[in-house]
């Protein structure tokens, strides 16, 4: 997680900062359904990179069917978390409550977000091969060597990231998908694939649906 402040010499208003995020409870649960080729039916665009499964196999412990069931209520528990209340920023969890947000069946915490681990554990996952492809699936514009900061893909769409601030974004949230892809999640969330950020013209496009334009 990281937030994008303005470079100097941008006319950005005063105040404005974009959190673009490439959250792991989310990259763990795409991981999980292309490794143990579950849950083909959701509406999720193509990873790129694929990852590579390593050891990672659906556990016998219980059906093929129970586990794409629970895959899709822990997905839809993902994206229903960005709707929770926004929390205080000034709060943070105590020790005592994260350990009781990792609680089996926990309900959902507006200071953290649910964790498939939470749950289920480690079974099944290779968690190697995991870190190895969330690693690789990093944003390219973020890691390129060399880049400073005004060649990031947010003040390469500076206009459109403005008028999507003024309208209510503050993050961005990052896929290691492939093509366009765009879903405003609230009024604060952005949901974009990485290679729609890394394209200035589908990330202005993204950006202005965001802001309520067509």
């Amino acid at each position: 997680m990281k937030y994008w402040d303005p470079v100097p010499d941008n006319p950005c208003p005063p105040g404005m900062a974009i959190r673009v995020d490439t959250p792991h409870h989310l990259t763990l649960l795409l991981f999980i359904r292309d490794a143990w080729h579950i849950a083909g039916d959701a509406d999720v665009p193509r990873l790129e990179p694929l990852p590579e499964a390593g050891i990672s196999q659906l556990p016998d412990s219980a059906t093929p069917a129970e586990w794409e069931a629970r895959w899709h209520r822990a997905w839809a528990r993902l994206w229903d978390w960005y709707s929770v209340e926004e929390p205080d920023p000034t709060v943070h969890p105590s020790p005592a409550r994260l350990r009781s947000v990792w609680q089996p069946g926990h309900g959902l915490d507006p200071l953290v977000p649910p964790f498939w681990q939470a749950d289920y554990g480690w079974d099944g996952i290779d968690t190697g091969a995991y870190n190895a492809w969330v690693m690789v699936s990093r944003p390219h514009a973020d890691t390129h060597p060399g880049r400073n900061a005004a060649e990031l893909p947010e003040p390469q769409s500076l206009p459109a990231l403005i008028a999507a601030w003024e309208n209510g974004l503050d993050t961005v949230i990052v896929l290691p998908c492939q093509g366009y892809f765009a879903r405003r999640i609230t009024a604060r969330h952005l949901a974009v694939s990485a290679a729609t950020r890394n394209e200035p013209a589908a990330y202005s496009r993204a950006l202005r649906t965001a802001a309520g334009d067509r």
